[in-house]
């Protein structure tokens, strides 16, 4: 049985909230615009036509309302907050004067120089228990419902390989009944054959809306969840599920069919997320948070807990899955959330509208290569070959102190981090110490007694003195080291996944990443704000709008390299962020307007696939750049690139929206 920990804290939703605000913002529409020089474009009155005075006048028309002014930012010229702006943008975050306002102007002319790359043809199979078939049955026969689209390998139904990556893709839906979420399968190996196509998941039945979204309905008030604004998922292989921020205030979880616990916290009145980033391993999460009550910029600290599926609080459990049996929110585990819990809020100092957000922690799991995420016995000292059920700190005191900082264990657990917000309007970059959270957690569990570790287990929940406690409670925030004015706008941001090199990457407008020295933050040995300063930087495409990590062939996500969309210049790019090198890039006559990119991760095939969000085109599309090569005891797979097998990229396909989407994050399905 599957335990769903959800929260909702007191107080409306954030769009009821608001509402207010757009009723005094149309009211508003006829009195003269604000001051400033926040762009503002209202339609002018039409003129009534003259009545022929021989007629008697028609019944008077009632007046449609004006137009609600369009805002491209919320500072005047003076840099003066334009309180309309903020709370128009606000009150609906994901609308097209939104999107344009957080990443930038959309540039859909075709590109007279960009290829057409080859796209392999569909074939069908119809999976049916441990069996294949090519064709479509009766309904009475078989439920052909199922089906998987492929585009490579050769159907032979005796092969017991499968392997799959899925994610979900946000968007701005046409109808306002649609949630707008959608889960996606982008790469499969299933009975010899490869599916490269973004599709629906035929686990799923090949439904158009996530179905975890129906976990969620209590928590968002008996409603299910709408009009999703920003998502976030951690920067490392296992990362099943991530977290969706809605315009309410709603932040749920989503993941796949085999990572299907689920978790939901709502954010008071008058709080709108606007990005969401997870430590590297899941412990916790932070939400920017435009503050429309008291206009202000805050981060949401969020405290995570996981499960493995089949299990709940106090047993049974599954021990292949990997997560602890039992909950340790703030402690690295498997992204299948059962637990989250608002910590606080962290109030960011002359910043008014963060609009993104990336943090990590000094420890990335896969990262390690002499571990690869097993623990070490440290009685047998059998080297790392344990599960987190086998090391269970609760379970006895020797387990526990193998953890603590001088223990067997004890670098195999966050101890430090270093989160960076950026403001577009207000040109900065925040810089945070997330030490303060790992001291708390990590002498909770590993350095007390052994009875107060199962004292501090037992008092765990949602009240705010239990486990975690809020800040209210117990001070131990992040703090705010360091904050950066820009040359020119910021619009992403992304933080390397280990201190060594220690970087934070900050794209800004005109197509510059500039880097950042954030080490000495990142792994906690040196604070010292006169450290963060800016470094070399590189040359992109223009208005770049998303850095995602790339990831390396059987190793999870690469530290130092970033896929980078350019949605001025209608590109991807990898870029090697210490050489400062293009490696590749990446146009095609299909691409119209990409806002953000995410890579596939590639157990069990050693492949490439990045799938590319494309907002105006409507689409999620999928592109291959590396040979296929099946791994493991499996037969043979070999496939190269294109039609020649050597050619730089491949298109896979596309799965057209009934929207606009914005953001899309997948994993390796565990």
């Amino acid at each position: 049985m599957r335990r769903a920990v959800n929260l909702t804290l007191a107080g409306c939703a954030v769009v009821l909230a608001l509402a207010g605000c757009e009723r005094d913002a149309e009211r508003r529409t006829t009195a003269p615009v604000p001051s400033g020089t926040a762009s503002v474009a209202v339609a002018a009155k039409p003129v009534p036509a003259q009545v022929p005075a021989e007629r008697p006048p028609p019944a008077p028309a009632v007046p449609a309302a004006p137009p609600r002014p369009w805002f491209d930012d919320i500072l005047d010229a003076d840099g003066k907050l334009v309180r309309e702006a903020y709370l128009a943008i606000a009150s609906d975050y994901s609308s097209d004067e939104a999107i344009a306002y957080r990443y930038g102007p959309a540039n859909t002319r075709p590109v007279a120089t960009a290829p057409t790359h080859w796209q392999p043809g569909d074939k069908t199979f119809y999976p049916h228990g441990n069996a294949c078939y090519q064709k479509e049955f009766p309904k009475s026969e078989l439920d052909h419902n199922l089906k998987i689209i492929y585009q490579l390998g050769q159907l032979d139904c005796s092969r017991n390989d499968y392997g799959s990556n899925m994610g979900d893709v946000i968007y701005r839906a046409d109808a306002a009944s649609d949630p707008g979420v959608t889960s996606l399968l982008t790469l499969a190996l299933s009975a010899g054959t490869v599916a490269e196509k973004p599709q629906l998941p035929w686990v799923y039945g090949h439904v158009a809306t996530d179905p975890q979204l129906n976990n969620h309905i209590a928590a968002n008030g008996g409603e299910l969840p709408r009009r999703p604004i920003a998502m976030g998922r951690c920067s490392e292989h296992d990362c099943a599920q991530a977290l969706i921020a809605f315009q309410n205030g709603l932040i749920a979880s989503v993941g796949s069919n085999t990572a299907s616990h689920s978790a939901a916290v709502k954010l008071p009145a008058g709080k709108v997320p606007t990005a969401i980033a997870i430590t590297t391993n899941s412990e916790f999460a932070l939400v920017t948070v435009w503050d429309t009550v008291s206009f202000k910029g805050q981060v949401a600290v969020l405290a995570l807990g996981s499960l493995a599926d089949g299990s709940k609080v106090g047993g049974p459990y599954d021990p292949s899955a990997g997560s602890w049996p039992g909950l340790y929110p703030g402690l690295r585990n498997m992204s299948n959330f059962v637990f989250i819990k608002l910590l606080g809020f962290i109030d960011l100092p002359g910043m008014l509208a963060p609009t993104d957000v990336s943090a990590v922690t000094d420890f990335g799991v896969m990262q390690d290569n002499s571990t690869q995420g097993w623990l070490i016995d440290p009685v047998g000292r059998r080297g790392a070959s344990l599960t987190k059920t086998e090391l269970n700190p609760a379970t006895s005191s020797v387990n526990q102190r193998s953890f603590t900082r001088a223990g067997i264990n004890g670098k195999l657990v966050s101890r430090a981090g270093v989160a960076a917000v950026i403001s577009k309007s207000e040109k900065k970059v925040i810089f945070l110490d997330l030490k303060p959270l790992f001291d708390k957690v990590n002498r909770a569990y590993f350095e007390g007694s052994h009875a107060a570790l199962q004292a501090t287990l037992a008092n765990t929940g949602l009240g705010d003195g239990q486990w975690p406690p809020v800040f209210a409670v117990d001070n131990y925030a992040p703090t705010i080291v360091k904050s950066v004015r820009l040359p020119q706008k910021p619009t992403a941001v992304r933080i390397s996944i280990l201190p060594i090199p220690g970087r934070a990457w900050v794209a800004t407008e005109e197509g510059k990443i500039r880097a950042f020295s954030v080490a000495g933050l990142q792994s906690g040995r040196n604070p010292d704000p006169r450290l963060i300063e800016e470094m070399l930087s590189v040359q992109v495409g223009k208005n770049p709008t998303s850095m995602k990590h790339h990831v390396n062939v059987g190793l999870g996500n690469s530290n130092t390299r970033l896929w980078v969309v350019s949605r001025g210049a209608q590109k991807i790019q990898l870029v090697d962020m210490v050489g400062l090198t293009v490696e590749k890039t990446l146009q095609d006559s299909r691409i119209v307007d990409p806002i953000t990119v995410d890579e596939t991760q590639q157990n069990p095939l050693l492949t490439s696939v990045i799938t590319i969000a494309d907002y105006t085109g409507r689409q999620v599309m999928n592109y291959r750049y590396a040979p296929i090569a099946l791994q493991g005891g499996n037969t043979p797979l070999h496939i190269g690139v294109g039609k020649s097998g050597n050619a730089p990229f491949e298109f896979g396909g596309a799965y057209d929206l009934p929207g606009k989407p914005f953001d899309f994050t997948q994993s390796n399905v565990p």
